[in-house]
């Protein structure tokens, strides 16, 4: 059970596990919050993928992670994907997520991707945020560590 406590991420992850496929835009956003958010080396994201994945293809796998860990050919290190952004932008009404997360069925189709207390409690802060979470945050209290993103 994946249990990032983002169900965009969740969601994304819970399709991979039980088909082996996630959507090209599913990857770049969790490549995205694991490499960026949790500070994770892309290349042991990049590995697992390659052990899930049907339609694994060395090119597009390794390709889409160093597109979104900022190194190769694009080496541009500030590449982020919002997950708040990318949930509003590709999954307006959370149909996605109650899909793949059963447990947000019953909320409010606004509520499904940022279902704060509703779902499971956020314990890794977004590297960028755009509301939702500071909400949460607040009644949390939970804060990331100073040196989270040095290399």
């Amino acid at each position: 059970m994946v249990n990032s406590r983002y169900p965009l991420i969740d969601a994304n992850m819970r399709e991979l596990s039980a088909t082996g496929f996630m959507s090209n835009r599913g990857r770049q956003i969790v490549c995205s919050f694991l490499v960026r958010d949790m500070g994770i080396d892309w290349r042991m994201g990049a590995e697992w993928f390659e052990t899930c994945l049907l339609d694994y293809d060395p090119a597009s796998n390794y390709g889409n992670w160093t597109y979104g860990a900022g190194v190769g050919n694009d080496p541009r290190e500030d590449r982020y994907f919002s997950i708040p952004k990318q949930a509003k932008t590709y999954d307006p009404e959370g149909e996605y997520v109650a899909y793949w997360l059963p447990e947000l069925r019953s909320l409010a189709k606004e509520r499904r991707n940022f279902p704060g207390a509703a779902y499971i409690r956020q314990i890794i802060p977004l590297k960028f945020d755009s509301g939702h979470q500071k909400r949460d945050q607040q009644s949390n209290r939970q804060r990331r560590p100073a040196n989270m993103y040095r290399r």
